[in-house]
Protein backbone atom coordinates (compact mmCIF):
# COMPACT_ATOMS: atom_id res chain seq x y z
CA UNK A 1 0.00 0.00 0.00
CA UNK A 2 1.36 3.40 -0.98
CA UNK A 3 2.34 5.74 1.81
CA UNK A 4 -0.30 8.48 1.75
CA UNK A 5 2.15 10.93 3.27
CA UNK A 6 4.84 10.44 0.61
CA UNK A 7 5.00 13.30 -1.89
CA UNK A 8 7.48 13.77 -4.72
CA UNK A 9 8.92 17.20 -4.03
CA UNK A 10 9.94 17.85 -7.64
CA UNK A 11 6.32 17.32 -8.78
CA UNK A 12 5.03 19.93 -6.34
CA UNK A 13 7.98 22.20 -7.16
CA UNK A 14 6.93 22.20 -10.83
CA UNK A 15 3.18 22.45 -10.33
CA UNK A 16 2.90 24.95 -7.48
CA UNK A 17 6.47 25.99 -6.73
CA UNK A 18 7.30 27.83 -9.95
CA UNK A 19 10.16 25.52 -10.96
CA UNK A 20 10.52 24.71 -14.66
CA UNK A 21 10.46 21.03 -15.61
CA UNK A 22 13.77 21.71 -17.36
CA UNK A 23 15.38 22.28 -13.98
CA UNK A 24 14.43 19.07 -12.18
CA UNK A 25 17.45 16.79 -11.64
CA UNK A 26 15.75 13.53 -12.64
CA UNK A 27 12.47 11.85 -13.49
CA UNK A 28 10.81 9.32 -11.20
CA UNK A 29 9.37 6.70 -13.55
CA UNK A 30 9.58 3.08 -12.44
CA UNK A 31 8.56 1.01 -15.47
CA UNK A 32 8.17 1.10 -19.24
CA UNK A 33 4.39 1.10 -18.80
CA UNK A 34 4.59 4.13 -16.54
CA UNK A 35 6.82 5.80 -19.13
CA UNK A 36 4.18 5.19 -21.81
CA UNK A 37 1.53 6.77 -19.57
CA UNK A 38 3.84 9.72 -18.95
CA UNK A 39 4.31 10.20 -22.72
CA UNK A 40 0.57 9.89 -23.29
CA UNK A 41 -0.16 12.66 -20.78
CA UNK A 42 2.57 14.68 -22.49
CA UNK A 43 0.52 14.47 -25.69
CA UNK A 44 1.90 11.59 -27.75
CA UNK A 45 0.58 8.10 -28.43
CA UNK A 46 3.52 5.72 -28.80
CA UNK A 47 1.27 3.26 -30.66
CA UNK A 48 0.85 5.87 -33.40
CA UNK A 49 3.70 5.68 -35.91
CA UNK A 50 3.47 9.38 -36.83
CA UNK A 51 3.74 10.33 -33.14
CA UNK A 52 6.79 8.12 -32.70
CA UNK A 53 8.42 9.67 -35.78
CA UNK A 54 7.84 13.16 -34.40
CA UNK A 55 9.46 12.27 -31.10
CA UNK A 56 12.44 10.60 -32.78
CA UNK A 57 12.85 13.72 -34.94
CA UNK A 58 12.96 15.84 -31.76
CA UNK A 59 15.53 13.42 -30.35
CA UNK A 60 17.75 13.78 -33.45
CA UNK A 61 17.54 17.55 -33.37
CA UNK A 62 18.25 17.68 -29.64
CA UNK A 63 21.34 15.50 -29.98
CA UNK A 64 22.58 17.59 -32.92
CA UNK A 65 22.11 20.89 -31.06
CA UNK A 66 23.89 19.63 -27.94
CA UNK A 67 26.82 18.35 -30.01
CA UNK A 68 27.07 21.42 -32.24
CA UNK A 69 26.46 24.24 -29.78
CA UNK A 70 26.78 23.14 -26.16
CA UNK A 71 29.59 20.61 -25.86
CA UNK A 72 33.24 21.45 -25.51
CA UNK A 73 36.20 19.51 -26.83
CA UNK A 74 36.44 16.08 -25.25
CA UNK A 75 32.78 15.94 -24.16
CA UNK A 76 30.53 13.28 -25.67
CA UNK A 77 26.96 12.11 -25.23
CA UNK A 78 26.95 8.40 -24.31
CA UNK A 79 26.26 6.32 -27.41
CA UNK A 80 23.38 4.41 -25.79
CA UNK A 81 21.51 7.71 -25.49
CA UNK A 82 22.06 9.21 -28.95
CA UNK A 83 22.15 6.14 -31.24
CA UNK A 84 18.57 4.99 -32.03
CA UNK A 85 19.83 1.48 -32.75
CA UNK A 86 21.15 1.30 -29.19
CA UNK A 87 18.28 3.16 -27.55
CA UNK A 88 15.55 1.35 -29.58
CA UNK A 89 12.68 2.82 -27.52
CA UNK A 90 12.39 6.42 -26.30
CA UNK A 91 10.84 5.10 -23.11
CA UNK A 92 14.32 3.80 -22.34
CA UNK A 93 15.56 7.39 -22.38
CA UNK A 94 12.96 8.22 -19.71
CA UNK A 95 14.08 5.21 -17.69
CA UNK A 96 17.72 6.31 -17.88
CA UNK A 97 16.60 9.76 -16.66
CA UNK A 98 14.89 8.10 -13.67
CA UNK A 99 17.71 5.83 -12.51
CA UNK A 100 18.88 6.18 -8.92
CA UNK A 101 21.21 3.24 -8.39
CA UNK A 102 24.91 3.79 -7.67
CA UNK A 103 26.93 4.20 -10.83
CA UNK A 104 23.97 5.48 -12.89
CA UNK A 105 24.40 9.13 -11.99
CA UNK A 106 26.35 10.21 -15.06
CA UNK A 107 24.09 8.37 -17.51
CA UNK A 108 21.03 9.86 -15.80
CA UNK A 109 22.39 13.37 -16.17
CA UNK A 110 23.09 12.91 -19.87
CA UNK A 111 19.59 11.46 -20.41
CA UNK A 112 18.08 14.48 -18.64
CA UNK A 113 20.18 16.82 -20.81
CA UNK A 114 18.83 15.24 -24.02
CA UNK A 115 15.25 15.32 -22.70
CA UNK A 116 15.52 19.00 -21.77
CA UNK A 117 16.42 19.96 -25.31
CA UNK A 118 13.85 17.57 -26.80
CA UNK A 119 11.17 19.21 -24.65
CA UNK A 120 11.92 22.65 -26.07
CA UNK A 121 11.94 21.32 -29.65
CA UNK A 122 8.56 19.64 -29.11
CA UNK A 123 6.98 22.88 -27.98
CA UNK A 124 8.49 24.93 -30.79
CA UNK A 125 7.46 22.41 -33.45
CA UNK A 126 3.85 22.69 -32.26
CA UNK A 127 3.78 26.48 -32.20
CA UNK A 128 1.33 28.33 -34.48
CA UNK A 129 4.24 29.86 -36.38
CA UNK A 130 5.49 26.44 -37.45
CA UNK A 131 2.13 25.75 -39.15
CA UNK A 132 1.04 29.18 -40.38
CA UNK A 133 4.34 31.04 -40.88
CA UNK A 134 3.54 32.18 -44.44
CA UNK A 135 0.15 33.61 -43.48
CA UNK A 136 1.54 35.29 -40.36
CA UNK A 137 4.42 36.92 -42.21
CA UNK A 138 2.24 38.12 -45.09
CA UNK A 139 -0.44 39.66 -42.88
CA UNK A 140 2.01 41.34 -40.50
CA UNK A 141 4.31 42.72 -43.18
CA UNK A 142 1.85 43.74 -45.91
CA UNK A 143 0.58 46.97 -44.23
CA UNK A 144 4.18 48.06 -43.67
CA UNK A 145 5.33 47.24 -47.17
CA UNK A 146 2.52 49.43 -48.54
CA UNK A 147 3.88 52.56 -46.82
CA UNK A 148 7.63 51.99 -47.25
CA UNK A 149 9.41 52.84 -50.47
CA UNK A 150 12.91 53.55 -51.75
CA UNK A 151 13.74 57.19 -52.37
CA UNK A 152 16.32 57.02 -55.21
CA UNK A 153 16.86 60.80 -55.21
CA UNK A 154 17.80 60.97 -51.54
CA UNK A 155 19.34 57.52 -51.52
CA UNK A 156 17.26 56.50 -48.52
CA UNK A 157 14.14 54.64 -47.52
CA UNK A 158 10.94 56.60 -47.08
CA UNK A 159 8.16 55.83 -44.64
CA UNK A 160 4.95 57.50 -45.82
CA UNK A 161 4.59 60.17 -48.49
CA UNK A 162 7.18 62.83 -49.18
CA UNK A 163 4.85 65.79 -48.64
CA UNK A 164 4.30 68.27 -45.83
CA UNK A 165 6.79 66.60 -43.47
CA UNK A 166 4.63 63.46 -43.46
CA UNK A 167 7.24 61.26 -45.07
CA UNK A 168 10.03 60.12 -42.76
CA UNK A 169 13.41 59.43 -44.32
CA UNK A 170 15.02 56.33 -42.86
CA UNK A 171 18.58 55.11 -42.97
CA UNK A 172 17.31 51.58 -43.04
CA UNK A 173 14.25 49.38 -42.68
CA UNK A 174 14.89 45.69 -42.21
CA UNK A 175 12.83 42.67 -41.46
CA UNK A 176 14.85 40.78 -38.88
CA UNK A 177 15.88 37.33 -40.08
CA UNK A 178 13.30 34.88 -38.88
CA UNK A 179 14.60 33.34 -35.71
CA UNK A 180 15.82 29.85 -36.53
CA UNK A 181 14.53 26.96 -34.48
CA UNK A 182 18.01 26.36 -33.05
CA UNK A 183 18.25 30.03 -32.04
CA UNK A 184 14.83 29.80 -30.38
CA UNK A 185 15.87 26.65 -28.51
CA UNK A 186 18.99 28.35 -27.15
CA UNK A 187 16.97 31.36 -26.04
CA UNK A 188 14.40 29.22 -24.23
CA UNK A 189 17.09 27.13 -22.57
CA UNK A 190 18.91 30.26 -21.43
CA UNK A 191 15.86 31.92 -19.89
CA UNK A 192 14.06 29.82 -17.23
CA UNK A 193 11.08 32.17 -17.24
CA UNK A 194 10.52 31.67 -20.97
CA UNK A 195 8.43 29.01 -22.70
CA UNK A 196 7.59 28.66 -26.40
CA UNK A 197 4.25 30.39 -25.84
CA UNK A 198 6.05 33.51 -24.59
CA UNK A 199 8.65 33.63 -27.36
CA UNK A 200 7.51 36.93 -28.83
CA UNK A 201 10.21 37.87 -31.34
CA UNK A 202 10.16 35.13 -33.95
CA UNK A 203 9.03 37.81 -36.38
CA UNK A 204 10.37 41.33 -36.10
CA UNK A 205 11.42 44.47 -37.91
CA UNK A 206 13.79 47.35 -37.27
CA UNK A 207 13.51 51.02 -38.26
CA UNK A 208 16.79 52.94 -38.28
CA UNK A 209 16.06 56.65 -38.41
CA UNK A 210 18.21 59.70 -39.00
CA UNK A 211 17.49 61.25 -35.61
CA UNK A 212 16.00 60.39 -32.23
CA UNK A 213 13.19 62.81 -33.09
CA UNK A 214 12.39 60.74 -36.18
CA UNK A 215 12.33 57.56 -34.09
CA UNK A 216 9.36 58.89 -32.16
CA UNK A 217 7.80 60.11 -35.42
CA UNK A 218 7.98 56.57 -36.79
CA UNK A 219 6.05 55.21 -33.80
CA UNK A 220 3.44 57.94 -34.04
CA UNK A 221 3.08 57.37 -37.79
CA UNK A 222 2.53 53.63 -37.40
CA UNK A 223 -0.29 54.16 -34.92
CA UNK A 224 -1.83 57.22 -36.61
CA UNK A 225 -1.99 55.42 -39.98
CA UNK A 226 -3.53 52.36 -38.28
CA UNK A 227 -0.68 50.06 -39.21
CA UNK A 228 -0.12 49.26 -35.53
CA UNK A 229 -3.13 48.91 -33.25
CA UNK A 230 -1.89 50.13 -29.90
CA UNK A 231 -4.57 48.25 -27.86
CA UNK A 232 -2.74 45.09 -28.98
CA UNK A 233 0.61 46.17 -27.51
CA UNK A 234 1.87 43.87 -24.72
CA UNK A 235 2.63 46.52 -22.05
CA UNK A 236 5.25 44.69 -20.00
CA UNK A 237 7.35 44.01 -23.12
CA UNK A 238 7.90 47.66 -24.06
CA UNK A 239 11.42 48.99 -23.69
CA UNK A 240 12.78 52.50 -24.17
CA UNK A 241 16.44 53.13 -23.47
CA UNK A 242 16.82 55.45 -26.46
CA UNK A 243 15.50 58.76 -25.09
CA UNK A 244 13.38 59.55 -22.00
CA UNK A 245 9.72 59.92 -22.91
CA UNK A 246 9.00 62.65 -20.33
CA UNK A 247 11.79 64.88 -21.68
CA UNK A 248 10.69 64.27 -25.27
CA UNK A 249 7.06 65.19 -24.49
CA UNK A 250 8.09 68.35 -22.61
CA UNK A 251 10.02 69.57 -25.65
CA UNK A 252 7.21 68.64 -28.06
CA UNK A 253 4.64 70.55 -26.00
CA UNK A 254 6.81 73.65 -26.05
CA UNK A 255 7.42 73.42 -29.79
CA UNK A 256 3.74 72.76 -30.46
CA UNK A 257 2.84 75.97 -28.63
CA UNK A 258 5.40 78.03 -30.57
CA UNK A 259 4.16 79.08 -34.05
CA UNK A 260 7.74 79.77 -35.13
CA UNK A 261 8.75 76.14 -34.72
CA UNK A 262 6.67 74.88 -37.67
CA UNK A 263 9.54 75.30 -40.13
CA UNK A 264 12.19 73.55 -37.99
CA UNK A 265 14.05 70.75 -39.72
CA UNK A 266 14.38 67.41 -37.90
CA UNK A 267 18.10 68.10 -37.29
CA UNK A 268 17.24 71.35 -35.49
CA UNK A 269 14.65 69.56 -33.36
CA UNK A 270 17.29 66.96 -32.54
CA UNK A 271 19.64 69.61 -31.21
CA UNK A 272 16.91 70.98 -28.97
CA UNK A 273 16.16 67.51 -27.62
CA UNK A 274 19.81 66.76 -26.84
CA UNK A 275 20.32 70.13 -25.17
CA UNK A 276 17.26 69.58 -22.99
CA UNK A 277 18.40 66.08 -22.07
CA UNK A 278 21.74 67.48 -20.93
CA UNK A 279 19.92 69.79 -18.53
CA UNK A 280 17.41 67.23 -17.26
CA UNK A 281 19.42 64.06 -16.73
CA UNK A 282 18.27 63.71 -13.13
CA UNK A 283 14.63 63.81 -14.25
CA UNK A 284 14.95 61.53 -17.28
CA UNK A 285 12.50 58.61 -17.23
CA UNK A 286 13.57 55.63 -19.32
CA UNK A 287 11.71 52.32 -19.49
CA UNK A 288 14.19 49.48 -19.27
CA UNK A 289 13.20 45.82 -19.30
CA UNK A 290 16.19 43.98 -17.89
CA UNK A 291 17.90 41.49 -20.18
CA UNK A 292 20.98 39.91 -18.65
CA UNK A 293 22.36 38.94 -22.06
CA UNK A 294 22.29 42.42 -23.60
CA UNK A 295 25.21 44.77 -23.12
CA UNK A 296 24.51 47.55 -20.64
CA UNK A 297 24.97 50.12 -23.40
CA UNK A 298 22.41 48.64 -25.79
CA UNK A 299 19.89 51.39 -26.58
CA UNK A 300 16.65 51.20 -28.52
CA UNK A 301 12.90 51.49 -28.45
CA UNK A 302 11.21 48.12 -28.62
CA UNK A 303 7.62 46.99 -28.34
CA UNK A 304 5.64 43.85 -29.05
CA UNK A 305 2.40 44.16 -30.97
CA UNK A 306 -0.12 41.42 -31.74
CA UNK A 307 -1.72 40.91 -35.13
CA UNK A 308 -5.10 39.22 -35.50
CA UNK A 309 -4.29 36.71 -38.24
CA UNK A 310 -6.95 35.09 -40.42
CA UNK A 311 -6.21 31.69 -41.96
CA UNK A 312 -8.48 29.54 -44.13
CA UNK A 313 -8.43 25.94 -42.90
CA UNK A 314 -10.17 22.70 -43.75
CA UNK A 315 -11.35 21.35 -47.07
CA UNK A 316 -14.29 22.21 -49.30
CA UNK A 317 -15.94 25.57 -49.85
CA UNK A 318 -16.51 27.77 -48.05
CA UNK A 319 -13.44 27.02 -45.95
CA UNK A 320 -13.52 27.83 -42.26
CA UNK A 321 -11.60 30.85 -40.99
CA UNK A 322 -9.25 30.28 -38.08
CA UNK A 323 -8.43 33.53 -36.25
CA UNK A 324 -5.66 34.00 -33.71
CA UNK A 325 -3.39 36.71 -32.36
CA UNK A 326 0.31 36.42 -33.12
CA UNK A 327 3.04 38.66 -31.65
CA UNK A 328 5.76 40.47 -33.55
CA UNK A 329 8.52 42.83 -32.47
CA UNK A 330 9.28 46.35 -33.66
CA UNK A 331 12.58 48.04 -32.85
CA UNK A 332 13.27 51.71 -33.53
CA UNK A 333 16.54 53.59 -33.09
CA UNK A 334 18.50 56.43 -34.66
CA UNK A 335 21.51 55.72 -36.88
CA UNK A 336 24.21 56.72 -34.37
CA UNK A 337 22.70 54.42 -31.78
CA UNK A 338 22.42 51.63 -34.35
CA UNK A 339 26.14 51.87 -35.13
CA UNK A 340 27.06 51.87 -31.43
CA UNK A 341 24.88 48.82 -30.84
CA UNK A 342 26.83 46.86 -33.45
CA UNK A 343 30.12 47.08 -31.58
CA UNK A 344 31.67 45.92 -28.32
CA UNK A 345 29.67 43.99 -25.70
CA UNK A 346 26.39 45.05 -27.35
CA UNK A 347 27.24 43.20 -30.58
CA UNK A 348 24.89 40.44 -31.66
CA UNK A 349 27.60 37.74 -31.63
CA UNK A 350 28.51 38.62 -28.03
CA UNK A 351 24.83 38.48 -27.08
CA UNK A 352 24.48 35.01 -28.62
CA UNK A 353 27.64 33.76 -26.91
CA UNK A 354 26.27 34.78 -23.51
CA UNK A 355 23.02 32.98 -24.27
CA UNK A 356 24.81 29.78 -25.31
CA UNK A 357 26.90 29.81 -22.15
CA UNK A 358 23.79 30.01 -19.97
CA UNK A 359 21.98 27.36 -22.03
CA UNK A 360 24.97 25.04 -21.61
CA UNK A 361 24.95 25.50 -17.84
CA UNK A 362 21.24 24.77 -17.65
CA UNK A 363 21.20 21.72 -19.93
CA UNK A 364 24.38 20.03 -18.80
CA UNK A 365 24.32 21.01 -15.15
CA UNK A 366 27.41 19.75 -13.37
CA UNK A 367 28.86 18.43 -16.66
CA UNK A 368 29.63 22.05 -17.48
CA UNK A 369 32.84 23.02 -15.60
CA UNK A 370 31.50 26.53 -14.92
CA UNK A 371 28.34 25.07 -13.35
CA UNK A 372 29.87 22.43 -11.07
CA UNK A 373 27.77 21.93 -7.98
CA UNK A 374 24.75 23.60 -9.58
CA UNK A 375 22.62 20.46 -9.56
CA UNK A 376 22.86 17.19 -7.71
Amino acid sequence: MANRFHFEKQILDCVVGGVSALDVPRLNLKSIEECRQFVSAYGYDLDDESHREQLWASHRRAVALIKDQLLEEGENIPEELYDPSRLTDLCQLLMYASRREPGARELRRWACAVLRVMHVYVHLSNDLFSVFSDDIQAQVLKPLQEVISDDPVAGSVLLGKSVDFEGIKLHKFEVKPFKTTASSVIKLLARPEKVALTLLDKLGMRFVTRTVYDSFRVIHFLVEKHIVSYPHIIPDQSNNTLFPLNVFMDVMRELDADPGSAALEPAAVERILLERLGKARGEAEYLEKFNEFSGTGYRFIKFINRKLVNVAVGEGEPRQMFRFFYPYEIQVMDYNTYINNLSGPMAHDEYKARQRKRARERVLGSFAPEAKGARA
